[in-house]
Protein backbone atom coordinates (compact mmCIF):
# COMPACT_ATOMS: atom_id res chain seq x y z
CA UNK A 1 0.00 0.00 0.00
CA UNK A 2 2.86 2.35 0.77
CA UNK A 3 4.70 1.98 -2.37
CA UNK A 4 1.45 2.65 -4.06
CA UNK A 5 0.34 5.76 -2.18
CA UNK A 6 4.52 7.09 -3.24
CA UNK A 7 3.81 6.44 -6.85
CA UNK A 8 0.52 8.29 -6.65
CA UNK A 9 1.92 11.43 -5.06
CA UNK A 10 4.66 11.30 -7.40
CA UNK A 11 1.93 11.30 -10.08
CA UNK A 12 0.75 14.34 -8.96
CA UNK A 13 4.52 16.04 -8.33
CA UNK A 14 5.19 14.99 -11.63
CA UNK A 15 2.13 16.59 -13.39
CA UNK A 16 2.16 16.74 -17.53
CA UNK A 17 5.42 17.61 -17.70
CA UNK A 18 8.28 15.08 -16.41
CA UNK A 19 7.78 11.42 -17.33
CA UNK A 20 7.05 8.66 -14.68
CA UNK A 21 8.61 5.36 -14.36
CA UNK A 22 7.29 3.47 -11.69
CA UNK A 23 9.26 0.76 -10.11
CA UNK A 24 7.25 -2.59 -9.57
CA UNK A 25 10.11 -4.74 -8.14
CA UNK A 26 9.79 -7.40 -5.41
CA UNK A 27 10.66 -10.57 -4.48
CA UNK A 28 7.22 -11.79 -5.45
CA UNK A 29 6.01 -12.09 -9.08
CA UNK A 30 2.22 -11.60 -7.22
CA UNK A 31 3.04 -7.94 -5.91
CA UNK A 32 5.07 -6.97 -8.73
CA UNK A 33 2.35 -7.80 -10.88
CA UNK A 34 0.21 -5.74 -8.65
CA UNK A 35 2.09 -3.05 -8.41
CA UNK A 36 2.64 -3.28 -12.06
CA UNK A 37 -1.17 -2.96 -12.81
CA UNK A 38 -1.66 -0.05 -10.07
CA UNK A 39 1.09 2.04 -12.00
CA UNK A 40 -1.18 1.70 -15.13
CA UNK A 41 -4.08 2.50 -13.32
CA UNK A 42 -2.84 5.61 -11.81
CA UNK A 43 -1.18 7.10 -15.43
CA UNK A 44 2.38 6.87 -14.58
CA UNK A 45 4.19 6.50 -18.60
CA UNK A 46 6.08 2.62 -17.70
CA UNK A 47 7.17 0.94 -14.84
CA UNK A 48 10.32 -0.77 -14.27
CA UNK A 49 11.31 -4.24 -12.77
CA UNK A 50 15.09 -5.57 -11.29
CA UNK A 51 15.14 -9.30 -10.87
CA UNK A 52 13.87 -10.86 -7.62
CA UNK A 53 16.97 -10.99 -5.53
CA UNK A 54 15.99 -13.86 -2.53
CA UNK A 55 15.27 -17.03 -4.94
CA UNK A 56 17.06 -15.29 -7.71
CA UNK A 57 16.63 -16.78 -11.40
CA UNK A 58 19.26 -19.43 -12.71
CA UNK A 59 19.17 -18.66 -15.80
CA UNK A 60 17.28 -16.09 -18.65
CA UNK A 61 14.41 -18.18 -19.04
CA UNK A 62 13.49 -18.10 -15.57
CA UNK A 63 14.03 -14.16 -15.81
CA UNK A 64 12.03 -13.09 -18.85
CA UNK A 65 9.24 -15.83 -17.28
CA UNK A 66 9.07 -13.26 -14.15
CA UNK A 67 9.39 -10.35 -15.85
CA UNK A 68 6.82 -11.29 -18.51
CA UNK A 69 4.56 -12.04 -15.70
CA UNK A 70 4.79 -8.51 -14.51
CA UNK A 71 4.69 -6.72 -17.34
CA UNK A 72 1.12 -8.00 -18.30
CA UNK A 73 -0.06 -6.62 -15.33
CA UNK A 74 0.47 -3.37 -17.18
CA UNK A 75 0.06 -3.96 -20.71
CA UNK A 76 -0.31 -0.47 -21.55
CA UNK A 77 3.05 0.76 -20.45
CA UNK A 78 6.64 0.43 -21.67
CA UNK A 79 8.10 -2.18 -19.19
CA UNK A 80 11.44 -1.77 -18.44
CA UNK A 81 13.81 -4.88 -16.94
CA UNK A 82 16.18 -2.67 -14.29
CA UNK A 83 20.11 -4.61 -14.48
CA UNK A 84 21.60 -3.69 -11.17
CA UNK A 85 23.91 -6.92 -10.04
CA UNK A 86 25.66 -5.10 -7.09
CA UNK A 87 22.03 -5.14 -5.25
CA UNK A 88 20.44 -7.79 -6.85
CA UNK A 89 22.91 -10.26 -7.28
CA UNK A 90 21.84 -11.65 -10.69
CA UNK A 91 24.49 -11.17 -13.20
CA UNK A 92 22.38 -12.81 -16.56
CA UNK A 93 23.79 -11.20 -19.35
CA UNK A 94 21.18 -8.37 -20.66
CA UNK A 95 21.88 -9.50 -24.18
CA UNK A 96 20.40 -13.47 -23.54
CA UNK A 97 18.04 -11.65 -21.58
CA UNK A 98 16.77 -9.39 -24.78
CA UNK A 99 17.35 -12.49 -27.13
CA UNK A 100 14.69 -14.38 -25.04
CA UNK A 101 12.09 -11.72 -23.93
CA UNK A 102 11.99 -9.81 -27.42
CA UNK A 103 9.17 -11.84 -28.91
CA UNK A 104 7.65 -12.80 -25.32
CA UNK A 105 6.92 -9.51 -23.29
CA UNK A 106 5.07 -7.01 -25.81
CA UNK A 107 5.58 -4.22 -24.15
CA UNK A 108 8.93 -4.38 -23.79
CA UNK A 109 10.86 -1.21 -24.30
CA UNK A 110 14.47 -1.71 -22.99
CA UNK A 111 16.81 -2.00 -19.81
CA UNK A 112 17.62 0.44 -17.36
CA UNK A 113 21.89 -0.95 -17.18
CA UNK A 114 23.66 0.03 -13.94
CA UNK A 115 26.97 -2.29 -14.32
CA UNK A 116 30.31 -2.36 -15.15
CA UNK A 117 29.84 -4.92 -18.43
CA UNK A 118 30.08 -2.45 -21.07
CA UNK A 119 30.54 -4.99 -23.72
CA UNK A 120 26.98 -6.47 -22.77
CA UNK A 121 25.90 -2.75 -22.82
CA UNK A 122 27.28 -2.03 -26.52
CA UNK A 123 25.73 -5.45 -27.98
CA UNK A 124 22.35 -4.81 -26.54
CA UNK A 125 22.62 -0.95 -27.83
CA UNK A 126 22.94 -2.95 -31.35
CA UNK A 127 20.53 -5.12 -31.36
CA UNK A 128 18.33 -5.57 -33.80
CA UNK A 129 19.23 -2.06 -35.02
CA UNK A 130 19.06 -0.33 -31.65
CA UNK A 131 15.44 -1.81 -31.26
CA UNK A 132 15.87 -1.11 -27.45
CA UNK A 133 16.06 2.14 -25.27
CA UNK A 134 19.33 1.49 -22.84
CA UNK A 135 19.24 3.29 -20.21
CA UNK A 136 22.96 4.18 -18.63
CA UNK A 137 22.77 3.73 -14.61
CA UNK A 138 26.26 3.52 -13.63
CA UNK A 139 26.60 7.14 -12.64
CA UNK A 140 30.66 6.97 -12.35
CA UNK A 141 30.78 5.46 -15.51
CA UNK A 142 28.75 8.01 -17.50
CA UNK A 143 31.38 8.97 -19.90
CA UNK A 144 32.07 5.58 -21.03
CA UNK A 145 28.64 5.01 -21.70
CA UNK A 146 28.50 8.10 -23.62
CA UNK A 147 31.07 6.76 -25.77
CA UNK A 148 29.43 3.66 -26.16
CA UNK A 149 26.44 5.50 -27.57
CA UNK A 150 23.89 5.95 -24.66
CA UNK A 151 21.50 8.41 -25.10
CA UNK A 152 20.08 8.58 -21.43
CA UNK A 153 20.84 8.00 -18.38
CA UNK A 154 19.06 7.70 -14.41
CA UNK A 155 21.57 8.14 -11.79
CA UNK A 156 20.84 8.21 -7.96
CA UNK A 157 23.70 11.24 -7.64
CA UNK A 158 21.97 13.22 -10.10
CA UNK A 159 19.81 14.13 -7.42
CA UNK A 160 22.48 16.30 -6.06
CA UNK A 161 25.52 16.80 -8.52
CA UNK A 162 23.32 17.04 -12.20
CA UNK A 163 25.44 20.07 -13.02
CA UNK A 164 28.40 18.23 -13.09
CA UNK A 165 26.88 15.47 -15.16
CA UNK A 166 25.26 18.27 -17.72
CA UNK A 167 28.65 19.78 -18.55
CA UNK A 168 30.32 16.56 -18.40
CA UNK A 169 27.48 15.65 -21.28
CA UNK A 170 27.94 19.03 -23.15
CA UNK A 171 31.74 18.60 -22.96
CA UNK A 172 32.00 14.89 -24.65
CA UNK A 173 29.09 16.76 -27.62
CA UNK A 174 32.00 19.35 -28.06
CA UNK A 175 34.72 16.91 -28.30
CA UNK A 176 36.24 18.17 -25.40
CA UNK A 177 37.69 14.76 -23.67
CA UNK A 178 39.76 16.58 -20.80
CA UNK A 179 36.96 18.58 -19.35
CA UNK A 180 34.55 15.51 -19.63
CA UNK A 181 37.14 13.36 -18.07
CA UNK A 182 37.77 16.14 -15.11
CA UNK A 183 33.99 16.05 -14.41
CA UNK A 184 33.65 12.46 -14.57
CA UNK A 185 36.50 12.29 -11.95
CA UNK A 186 34.39 14.67 -9.63
CA UNK A 187 31.25 12.10 -9.78
CA UNK A 188 34.01 9.49 -9.38
CA UNK A 189 35.22 11.15 -6.27
CA UNK A 190 31.75 12.57 -4.63
CA UNK A 191 30.85 8.70 -4.99
CA UNK A 192 33.92 7.88 -2.93
CA UNK A 193 33.36 9.90 -0.07
CA UNK A 194 29.81 9.10 -0.04
CA UNK A 195 30.16 5.27 -0.32
CA UNK A 196 33.08 5.65 2.83
CA UNK A 197 30.36 7.24 4.58
CA UNK A 198 27.95 4.66 4.01
CA UNK A 199 26.26 5.60 0.47
CA UNK A 200 22.43 5.75 1.47
CA UNK A 201 22.79 7.81 4.82
CA UNK A 202 25.75 10.00 3.51
CA UNK A 203 23.11 10.90 0.47
CA UNK A 204 20.44 11.88 2.36
CA UNK A 205 22.71 14.32 4.34
CA UNK A 206 23.65 15.62 1.52
CA UNK A 207 20.54 16.29 0.48
CA UNK A 208 19.65 18.07 3.92
CA UNK A 209 22.86 20.28 3.73
CA UNK A 210 21.57 20.96 0.08
CA UNK A 211 18.04 22.38 1.57
CA UNK A 212 16.21 19.31 0.77
CA UNK A 213 15.15 17.83 3.55
CA UNK A 214 14.05 13.76 2.71
CA UNK A 215 14.61 12.25 6.25
CA UNK A 216 16.13 9.71 7.31
CA UNK A 217 16.96 5.86 6.28
CA UNK A 218 14.89 3.02 7.50
CA UNK A 219 16.29 -0.67 8.46
CA UNK A 220 18.68 -2.43 7.92
CA UNK A 221 20.38 1.22 6.85
CA UNK A 222 21.31 3.39 9.57
CA UNK A 223 21.62 7.29 9.59
CA UNK A 224 24.71 8.85 9.98
CA UNK A 225 25.46 10.60 13.26
CA UNK A 226 25.73 14.53 14.08
CA UNK A 227 29.54 13.56 13.82
CA UNK A 228 29.74 11.97 10.91
CA UNK A 229 27.33 14.54 9.36
CA UNK A 230 30.01 17.18 9.85
CA UNK A 231 33.14 14.95 8.73
CA UNK A 232 31.08 14.27 5.05
CA UNK A 233 30.56 17.58 4.93
CA UNK A 234 34.33 18.76 5.68
CA UNK A 235 35.32 16.23 3.25
CA UNK A 236 32.92 17.38 0.66
CA UNK A 237 34.45 20.72 1.20
CA UNK A 238 37.80 19.71 0.64
CA UNK A 239 37.31 18.68 -3.30
CA UNK A 240 35.32 21.66 -3.43
CA UNK A 241 32.10 19.60 -4.02
CA UNK A 242 29.71 22.68 -3.13
CA UNK A 243 31.22 24.81 -5.69
CA UNK A 244 31.09 22.10 -8.11
CA UNK A 245 27.25 21.10 -7.84
CA UNK A 246 26.28 24.72 -7.90
CA UNK A 247 23.48 25.33 -11.34
CA UNK A 248 25.12 27.24 -13.93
Amino acid sequence: IERQQVAEQWKVVCGPKLKLIVHVGHTSVVESKALAAHAQKIGADAVGCLAPFFFKPAASEDLVKFCADVAAGSPELPFYYYQIPSMTGVNLPVFDFLKTAGNRIPNLAGVKFTFENLMDYMQCQEMEGGKYDMIFGRDELFLCGLAIGAKAAIGSTYNFSAPIYHRLEAAFAKGDLATARAEQMRSIQTIQILATAGFFPAAKALMQMLGVPVGGTRLPNRNLTPEQTAKLEKDLQAISFFDWAKPA
